[in-house]
C-alpha cells in the first residue's frame, strides 16, 4: 500500500523557507511596485497572498497611458512612422513588463537557499509526492529520491510554471477589432497578450502529466500538508480523488486555512468519514523523526 503525498507552499513556510508571496514582495519591492501598479486587484491584497491570481487583471488602459504618447491624427496623416512606432513601443514596453514579472519570480525562486530549512518531521516510507512547490526540499533535506517527487509546476533550475487561471489564455487571439481606431490594432493586441503570458495552463499540464497521476497503483492513503487548494488547483485534486475514490485523506494546515481547505476537499466529493484536518504544528507528533 503506497500513501501519496501532496506538498503545497506552507510545508516550505513550516520548515522555515522564506517562500510566501510577501517574501518575494519583500525581496523584489524595488521592481514591482512600479510594475503591479498596472494590475488593480493588488491595491487590495495588501498581505500579498494572491499573487498568481491577481496577475489576472490587468488595466491596459492605464498601461498605454503611462508607456507611450498616442500619436494624434494629424501625425497619422503625415506619416505612418507615426502609427508604427506606437505600436512598436507598445509591444517593447509590454513585452518589457512581462519578462520583469518571469524574471523576478524565477530569480527569487532561485535565490530561496535549501540548507537553511529546519526538518522537523519523517515521512513514512515508500511515500509518493506531487510538489506544487519549487524548491527540491523533499529531495535534499528530507532525502526523498528524485524519481518520487513530482513538481506538477516545474522546479529550481527548471522549467518554472506559475501565473492565473481566469479565461483560456487566448485573450489577444479572441479580442475583437476596433473600427474607430484600426490603426492601434497591433497595440490592442500586444495589451491584451500580457494576461495570455501571464497564464498558467492547467488543462495542459494536467493531461501531460495524467498516465504519472493515475499510475500510483494501490493507494491508501492520501496527505495533503500546507496547500489551499486554490481554484486553480482543484482539476489536480479531483483527478486525485476520482482515480483513487477510497482512500483516507488526511490534511494539515494551518489558522483558517484548517477549515477552507477541509470544506474544499469534501465539495470535491471526499466523504466526511474519510477525512481528517488538523492543524500542521501536530506533524511532527504524528510522523516523529
Amino acid at each position: 500500500m503506497t500513501t501519496l503525498v501532496i506538498i503545497g507552499n506552507g510545508f516550505d513556510i513550516q520548515n522555515g523557507l522564506p517562500t510566501s508571496y510577501r517574501d518575494f514582495h519583500k525581496l523584489y519591492s524595488s521592481k514591482l511596485n512600479d510594475i503591479l501598479v498596472h494590475f488593480p486587484n493588488f491595491f487590495d491584497d495588501q498581505e500579498w497572498s494572491y499573487f498568481e491570481e491577481n496577475l489576472a487583471v490587468f488595466d491596459e488602459d492605464d498601461f498605454r497611458e503611462n508607456s507611450a504618447l498616442e500619436p494624434s491624427m494629424d501625425d497619422m496623416i503625415e506619416s505612418s512612422k507615426y502609427v508604427n512606432g506606437y505600436n512598436d513601443e507598445i509591444e517593447e514596453k509590454v513585452r518589457e513588463l512581462v519578462n520583469d514579472i518571469h524574471d523576478s519570480f524565477k530569480a527569487w525562486v532561485k535565490s530561496i537557499n535549501v540548507n537553511k530549512a529546519l526538518k522537523f518531521m519523517e515521512f513514512p516510507e515508500g511515500c509518493k509526492f506531487i510538489n506544487f512547490n519549487y524548491t527540491p526540499t523533499l529531495q535534499q533535506v528530507y532525502l526523498v529520491p528524485d524519481i518520487n517527487v513530482l513538481h506538477i509546476h516545474g522546479k529550481v533550475r527548471g522549467n518554472i510554471i506559475f501565473g492565473h487561471g481566469a479565461g483560456n489564455g487566448n485573450k489577444a487571439s479572441s479580442v475583437s477589432f476596433d473600427e474607430n481606431e484600426p490603426w492601434f490594432e497591433e497595440a490592442n493586441q500586444s495589451l491584451a497578450s500580457v494576461t495570455d503570458e501571464l497564464y498558467k495552463p492547467v488543462n495542459e499540464i494536467l493531461d501531460n502529466n495524467r498516465a504519472a497521476l493515475e499510475s500510483y497503483g494501490n493507494i491508501s492513503k492520501v496527505i495533503v500538508i500546507g496547500h489551499s487548494i486554490n481554484e486553480i488547483d482543484v482539476p489536480y485534486f479531483k483527478l486525485i480523488h476520482d482515480t483513487y475514490p477510497d482512500v483516507t485523506w488526511e490534511n494539515w494546515n494551518y489558522d483558517e486555512g484548517i477549515l477552507e481547505s477541509h470544506e474544499k476537499l469534501l465539495n470535491l466529493g471526499v466523504a466526511g468519514s474519510k477525512l481528517n484536518s488538523s492543524c500542521s504544528s501536530g506533524l511532527d507528533l504524528a510522523y516523529p523523526q
